[in-house]
């Protein structure tokens, strides 16, 4: 096979593991349940994509990213995030509300592109936590219990947020969502572990001690809006639109409008289904009520291929009825969405957040996007929890389950890079070629400019001029073998945002030369076995793999079968996985003394997120220069990171980072099960190891250091075999003209 070096050090293959849990997955009975399921069934954690660490790695189209905050960026010490909200305070100044595992965030967004976190209260830890706000308190539940949690934002503008109580009353502690109506002041509980799991009215006449007083307890309520209507036919009604079903939601899913206006007294309106329901999962009015837009959270993948959202004419409360569905054509799960200002704003797991026109409100139409989980569109339960479209300023906020709070705006002017070298010749100026689209907004062309950062230098600005049809170029100045360049292009739109592209990584650096590319279809060298390792089960082996829940089917090559794996039996999950202690698995010595500034890439699969203790080993890559005497790490994997939940990621390291190139230098990966209950796989698979030829002076073309005949016979020969390295001038052909470029650089010698 043909292969070259990567320009991002790591680039994920999107091979993955087991997939989600199917609908026909029995019945179960506790709230909740259903969605830990699903979250248990998880396909992997987001892969590091090119620059994953900047702003300019997410993929979008009509949307910009203001700020990014992580998951570790919050305290408490949290590994998931999940609902978000927002809040406006009497001053005007706006904040997110961030759902995390083990509690909640609040952060100023009002300069949305310099977030700050102003507060944290803490919950019980959980995957989920909902959190809505009525006046100047929040209310958060959590299916980890402590009932309702009240929060105090009356002195957010001073840094001041703090939780007034935990309110348990008639027995209730754990809940899976809460609805707010800040018309008629109350909260809604939904399922809940009191009432069925329906529809659980709270009063919030005293903002600080929210009383329980009534329910709807038909059927469990998965999520539900409601509203006060203050004119038409139902003028002084409040009614529920809930997203429910017998048997914690499985059993005759769908939609029941549930009149709420006496707690004493509530009653079903009408019920509707659809073809292929799965999960009635959540959904949202339009803004004129007339229209209801459902999400069903398990149908993706199952009774259809695409994501797919249900259209329903509400004008009859009593008389629902189907109208059609829209889709963005991707694969992934809808999951929750909301209306604003004639769009719907719909956060879709792995797709990201979706943006759709709604002037037809049976046909919305897509007109941009933001995706938090750039790698896949499939089907799966990570990426986008959530999103908040309702602040004045029109500030957005995404929540992800995996990379935290993301606070983005709607543009409508997208960049798309052209011409993107990712591998530059020494000594050489590259172009770099934007073209910049115009959906619903306008921009500057005077403003669009190529920022580039050389060696981690500041970023320095290239105005890029407007070459006709909306595309601009400039070039990145030339610059020495082995230097490091990191450049994206900016613009402003008229009204004064900023947007920008995808942030690009480049190398200077000339011809790459294979010394070492080891596919693993031969033992050549490579052993099993290291002072300490103790595993049992899960040791090394070559082989061709078979798949469970944790190891891959299939070595990652396109033309090959093998590869290193922890045994590579099937069976079920943990029948032969690393049990009892380390494996070791080590390459043969290698000379990598005469090389100029040697690389390694390599392919590994880990999984160590499944068992009784998930996320507590580890998986480790390292290196010697005096032929195993002595190791030094070069990378960790784990306990809980981006490459713990299987797929194949490649990974790529500059050898003198770790240790000194020799000629006994070695790697090694250590798979081990340190914890008890754990599921720990590993893979290894196609290690190169590569240089460069940084050669500046081409009339040396043999590369010995001087300029003499040899060179003129080399090139000849290159140029009688039509090597590309014979294009001396670079115009695409090998033909006379390069003879006489090449003779008069050997006449000028270097």
């Amino acid at each position: 096979m043909s292969r070259c070096r990567r320009s991002a050090l790591v680039l994920p293959v999107l091979l993955l593991a087991a997939g989600a849990a199917a609908a026909g997955d029995p019945p179960v009975t506790t709230a909740g349940d259903e969605d830990l399921l699903k979250l248990l069934s998880r396909e992997e954690t987001p892969p590091n994509e090119p620059g994953d660490d900047n702003s300019r790695a997410f993929a979008s189209q009509n949307m910009s990213l203001l700020a990014h905050l992580t998951l570790a960026d919050f305290p408490g010490g949290s590994t998931s995030g999940n609902d978000c909200w927002g809040y406006v305070s009497p001053s005007g100044r706006e904040y997110a509300i961030m759902g995390l595992e083990r509690g909640y965030g609040f952060v100023e967004v009002t300069d949305p592109s310099n977030p700050v976190i102003v507060g944290y209260v803490s919950g019980p830890s959980s995957l989920w936590h909902d959190i809505k706000v009525i006046g100047d308190r929040a209310y958060g539940v959590s299916e980890g219990g402590s009932g309702i949690q009240v929060i105090d934002l009356s002195d957010l503008d001073n840094g001041n947020v703090s939780l007034v109580r935990n309110k348990t009353q008639q027995g209730h502690s754990s809940t899976h969502n809460i609805v707010a109506n800040p018309d008629s002041g109350y909260l809604y509980l939904v399922g809940a572990n009191i009432q069925n799991g329906g529809l659980v009215a709270v009063s919030t006449a005293d903002p600080d001690d929210p009383i329980i007083v009534g329910a709807w307890n038909t059927m469990y309520v998965h999520d539900a809006q409601v509203v006060s209507y203050d004119s038409g036919p139902y003028a002084g009604r409040e009614i529920a639109f809930c997203l429910s079903g017998f048997s914690s939601g499985w059993s005759q899913t769908g939609l029941r409008i549930v009149d709420v206006t006496d707690k004493n007294n509530m009653f079903t309106m009408a019920t509707v289904s659809w073809s292929g329901a799965r999960y009635a999962h959540q959904g949202w009015l339009s803004e004129d009520r007339q229209f209801f837009y459902v999400n069903d959270e398990l149908d993706e993948g199952d009774s259809v291929s695409v994501t797919t959202t249900r259209v329903f004419d509400v004008s009859d409360l009593t008389d629902p009825t189907f109208q059609g569905t829209f889709t963005t054509g991707l694969a992934s799960i809808d999951h929750n969405l909301y209306t604003h200002n004639g769009l719907i704003f719909q956060s879709n797991y792995r797709s990201g957040l979706r943006v759709f026109d709604a002037t037809d409100p049976i046909n919305p139409t897509e007109i941009a996007w933001f995706d938090t989980y750039p790698s896949s569109d499939s089907v799966g339960f990570n990426g986008t929890w959530s999103n908040y479209p309702y602040l004045p300023s029109g500030t957005i906020l995404i929540s992800d389950i995996e990379r935290g709070l993301f606070v983005v705006s709607l543009d409508g002017v997208s960049l798309e890079l052209l011409d993107a070298p990712t591998q530059l010749d020494p000594n050489t100026p590259a172009t770099v070629t934007v073209e910049i689209t115009e959906s619903f907004g306008t921009y500057d062309p005077d403003s669009v400019t190529l920022q580039y950062s050389l060696n981690g230098g500041p970023f320095l600005p290239a105005p890029m001029p407007d070459n006709g049809n909306n595309i601009h170029a400039a070039d990145l100045p030339g610059a020495a073998c082995f230097d490091t360049y990191e450049y994206y292009v900016s613009a402003f739109m008229t009204g004064g945002n900023e947007v920008t592209s995808q942030t690009i990584s480049a190398l200077v650096a000339g011809e790459q030369i294979i010394s070492v590319d080891y596919d693993a279809e031969s033992n050549s060298g490579w052993t099993v076995g290291d002072a300490g390792d103790s595993a049992s089960t899960g040791v090394w082996n070559r082989m061709n793999p078979s798949p469970t829940d944790a190891q891959p089917g299939d070595d990652v090559s396109s033309d090959g079968t093998q590869c290193w794996v922890t045994d590579g039996r099937g069976g079920g999950l943990g029948d032969y996985d690393v049990d009892g202690g380390k494996t070791t698995l080590k390459s043969p010595v290698y000379d990598l003394a005469a090389l100029n500034d040697p690389w390694l890439g390599v392919w590994v699969w880990y999984s160590n997120d499944k068992g009784g203790d998930p996320n507590n080993d580890t998986f480790r890559i390292d290196f010697s220069s005096n032929g195993g005497s002595t190791w030094t790490n070069a990378k960790t994997l784990g306990p809980a990171d981006e490459f713990t939940s299987g797929g194949w990621f490649y990974h790529e390291f500059r050898i003198a980072d770790t240790v000194t190139p020799t000629s006994t230098f070695r790697a090694r990966f250590v798979a081990e099960d340190a914890a008890s209950g754990s599921i720990v796989e590993g893979a290894v698979d196609e290690l190169m190891i590569f240089d460069y030829n940084c050669n500046d002076c081409i009339a040396d073309f043999n590369s010995d250091g001087s300029v003499n005949t040899q060179d003129v016979l080399a090139f000849l020969n290159a140029w009688n075999a039509g090597d590309s390295s014979a294009d001396i001038n670079g115009d695409g052909d090998i033909n006379t003209q390069d003879v006489l470029a090449f003779l008069n650089l050997w006449n000028a010698g270097c």
